[in-house]
């Protein structure tokens, strides 16, 4: 309940964005900085505070990252301009790292060695209903309700104060301190590096930017492009691309880790055209079934991802490693490439830079299906895991 009502937050503003385009008269560029900006306090503050979890202790840092939350969504919350909104995703993006990966890790800390895939696999559907049940709600409330701009993230406050409630009462799940130096660095175990490198970072950053175009371009392509004006419809491509990701992982909680990266990548790479597609033949419901499809490709390659990356982590690293692999997602499709997306957008058209986009993915599937995929064939036994 914690993730979900978290992760809500992080992701209200997407059916905002072509409000807040016409308002302020920024461009597409500017349109995915609302995700970079989010992306560049993200990774920093993954990559140090998955570790300090390891050791100070879970809670601290959860209870930090809900209290940095709740003060973006004030931000907001005062209608502060382009910069402040951007200042807003920037703090939404600090908080994000620090809460996932770390939340991650207390529920598969708390977990049976049995249980752990379970744990993990529970942990990533909350992140995405979570994400996706945001832009959704905000839709609803942008059609039906008043004060679209200020409600979302008022009611959104009420439900951090719920989860604050909530961890304070947590057992700790670090006993034992880890007292190594916090680095700023991806730190894999060496004998599994090249699973990480040649499958769960290529596929992650697939997964990721399928959902960054969904959560920043599709609405302004539903808006301008379709002439979609009902904004229950423009959140609802947030919610699909997010909430049917939860659903594919919940309807396949024990397929093998390797076997959901190969079928989302295959299932993603296919439907990602049938949303280019809608521009031509004018269908929202093309786009909407398109983008509930690859959202639940994405799904797969996330609990795919999330399963292989918690059994090649040592339990003094979990932390650590799942923050890495967090890391590698969000940085892969949540910044330069979906900036160049906004960038080829606003020179070629937004169409044709979404057709870009899906050749460009579908021939970064193959490669991960056919030559990467080795790298997990070629395992081993586990032997005792050394990290760098």
């Amino acid at each position: 309940m914690v993730l979900l009502f978290f992760a809500m937050g992080t992701s209200l503003i997407t059916p905002l964005i072509p409000l807040y385009q016409q308002d302020l008269g920024f461009n597409d560029t500017v349109v995915t900085l609302f995700l970079l900006c989010y992306v560049a306090a993200l990774v920093p503050s993954m990559l140090t505070l998955g570790q300090f979890s390891d050791q100070i202790g879970r809670r601290p840092v959860l209870l930090g990252a809900i209290a940095t939350l709740a003060v973006a969504q004030g931000i907001i919350l005062s209608e502060p301009g382009l910069v402040g909104l951007l200042i807003a995703r920037g703090m939404q993006g600090a908080a994000t790292g620090a809460f996932f990966g770390t939340c991650t890790a207390f529920l598969v800390d708390a977990s049976p060695v049995g249980k752990r895939r379970f744990s993990s696999a529970l942990a990533t559907i909350s992140v995405r209903l979570g994400l996706g049940l945001g832009p959704g709600i905000c839709g609803i409330l942008i059609q039906y309700a008043p004060d679209p701009f200020q409600l979302p993230f008022a009611a959104h406050l009420v439900l951090l104060a719920i989860a604050a409630g909530i961890v304070v009462f947590l057992p700790e799940t670090v006993i034992e301190r880890n007292r190594r130096p916090i680095r700023l660095a991806l730190e894999v175990p060496a004998r599994e590096r090249a699973v990480f490198w040649r499958v769960l970072v290529p596929s992650g950053m697939i997964l990721s930017l399928f959902d960054g175009v969904a959560l920043s371009l599709i609405p302004v392509f539903t808006v301008r492009v379709l002439g979609i004006t009902n904004y229950a419809l423009v959140g609802a491509s947030g919610f699909l691309v997010l909430v049917s990701g939860a659903v594919s992982q919940a309807l396949v909680p024990n397929m093998a880790p390797r076997r959901a990266i190969l079928l989302g990548l295959a299932i993603g790479a296919v439907a990602f055209f049938g949303v280019v597609a809608a521009a031509p033949l004018e269908s929202e419901t093309l786009l909407l079934v398109s983008v509930a499809i690859t959202g639940g490709a994405c799904g797969l390659m996330m609990k795919g991802g999330v399963d292989l990356t918690t059994e090649i982590a040592p339990v003094e690293h979990r932390g650590k490693l799942l923050s890495a692999y967090y890391v590698a997602c969000y940085l892969g499709g949540f910044s330069i490439p979906l900036l160049a997306v906004g960038v080829l957008a606003d020179i070629l058209g937004l169409t044709t830079a979404l057709l870009i986009l899906a050749i460009t993915s579908a021939c970064a599937a193959l490669w991960v299906g056919t030559v990467g995929i080795r790298a997990i064939d070629a395992l081993r036994p586990r032997d005792p895991i050394v990290v760098s």
